[in-house]
């Protein structure tokens, strides 16, 4: 066996470590876990404003700077239901509606949001049920 061939040998165990990694790690890479799912949860089972448990987990994604900007608007302004979003909240949703640097998630949870009266629709439910389930 010459230096070459044994090199290759030598390197495979770890090509084969690298590429395992790579495909072990890189679901939870681009899965949607924090924010969005979290207040999808929160809207979907809202009945009228949100409970004190509720708002504070909204107050916590509204601080949380590791978050976007559109997912802390959307956080403050579903902390801030009454029946429906405020007047103050409803022109930040709307704008993030249409941002380009809103994700479609976000966008979507913003546009569920400035619908709610009282609770969600039935379709918005199921919307907000795909929103709030772990990507696989």
């Amino acid at each position: 066996m010459n230096n070459r061939s044994r090199k290759l040998i030598h390197s495979f165990p770890a090509a084969v470590a690298a590429v395992f990694a790579l495909v072990a790690i890189a679901p939870w890479s681009f899965a949607d876990t924090g924010a969005v799912p979290d207040m999808a949860r929160i809207l979907a089972n809202l009945n009228h404003y949100p409970s004190t448990e509720q708002k504070e987990v909204l107050a916590a994604i509204g601080k949380d700077e590791s978050n976007s900007e559109a997912s802390r608007a959307i956080a403050n302004a579903i902390h801030n239901i009454e029946h429906k979003i405020k007047a103050e909240d409803a022109a930040a949703l709307k704008a993030i509606t249409e941002s380009d640097a809103a994700s479609d998630a976000e966008k979507k949870l913003a546009s569920i949001a400035l619908g709610i009266n009282h609770f969600a629709s039935e379709e918005d439910k199921k919307a907000l049920e795909a929103l709030a389930a772990p990507n696989e």
